[in-house]
Order: structure tokens, then C-alpha cells, then sequence
């Protein structure tokens, strides 16, 4: 009976903080300056715990979604709708190194997602090409995702 009573009050207590509502204000510092920073006057749609709250999922009126750690660094930044994709995520966001080899490399393109992945970028350019680069700019990987859709279609 003992037992039952401290599952009973861990499973409340669990309960109580996932209940909580998440806001603008529940982001960390570092987050919501990167957000201003780089897509200012835009609102926050949506603030919702990630992964059991092993970081935030936000969601800005533009059509863009984030992934933060719980350190307020971004995961993931993603266009969630084919307006935005046309804008593509701003350059400001990566390092000044690797927009220059991807300057280079595909002129004109636009990035349309882009996720840490260890200490290299997985960076999607016109949802047409796959990049992985260093933060130092230094690619590592290219793949065409146009060559992929067409063998995968025959």
C-alpha cells in the first residue's frame, strides 16, 4: 500500500508539471534573442515542450518552427509552409563561413531546413539539395534530392 500511495503522488507530480502551460516567457533567454534577432516582428504562435521536456518546439506566425535545447540554442529550424519556402530561412542564422561556401556553391538558393547534427549542419537548400557542413564552412556531404525523388518514382 505503501508503494501504491508514492506512485500515486510521483504519477500526480508528473502530471502537474507537464500540465503547465508553456509560453513565450517559459523560453530561455538565449532562444528568445536568437528568435528577435533573426525573424523580428514575427509572433510566437506556439510554445510546447520538446521530447518530455528535453527542449522547446516553437511555432512563429510566419510559417517557421523551431527546435531549442533547453539552453535556448536552436536543433532545428524548419518552414512549415510554401509561402515561407520561397523567403527560406534567413542566412543571419548560420555562420558567416558557411554561407559563404553555400553562396558559392549553390548561388541563389534558398535554405528551407537546417538541423545540428554533433558539430555539423544538415542544411536543405531548395528542398532540392542535402548538405552537411562543418560550422568552419567546410562541406562535408552534398546530395541531390531531385536524383533521389526521380530513381525512387521508376
Amino acid at each position: 500500500m505503501k508503494y501504491l500511495k508514492l506512485i500515486l503522488l510521483v504519477f500526480i507530480f508528473n502530471l502537474n508539471i507537464y500540465s503547465q502551460t508553456i509560453t513565450e516567457n517559459s523560453l530561455p533567454l538565449r532562444a528568445k534573442n536568437f528568435l528577435n534577432l533573426n525573424f523580428p516582428g514575427n509572433n510566437i504562435e506556439s510554445v510546447s515542450l520538446y521530447q518530455n521536456g528535453g527542449g522547446y518546439e516553437v511555432d512563429i506566425d510566419f510559417g517557421y518552427k523551431f527546435i531549442f535545447y533547453n539552453t535556448g540554442l536552436w536543433k532545428k529550424i524548419s518552414i512549415i509552409n510554401d509561402e515561407t519556402k520561397n523567403i527560406g530561412i534567413p542566412r543571419s542564422c548560420i555562420h558567416k563561413s558557411m554561407v559563404n561556401v553555400i553562396d558559392n556553391e549553390y548561388p541563389h538558393s534558398k535554405i528551407t531546413e537546417i538541423e545540428r547534427k554533433d558539430k555539423n549542419f544538415i542544411i536543405k537548400l531548395d528542398d532540392k539539395y542535402l548538405i552537411e557542413i562543418t560550422g568552419y564552412g567546410i562541406m562535408i556531404s552534398q546530395e541531390n534530392l531531385d536524383n533521389e525523388q526521380t530513381d525512387s518514382s521508376n
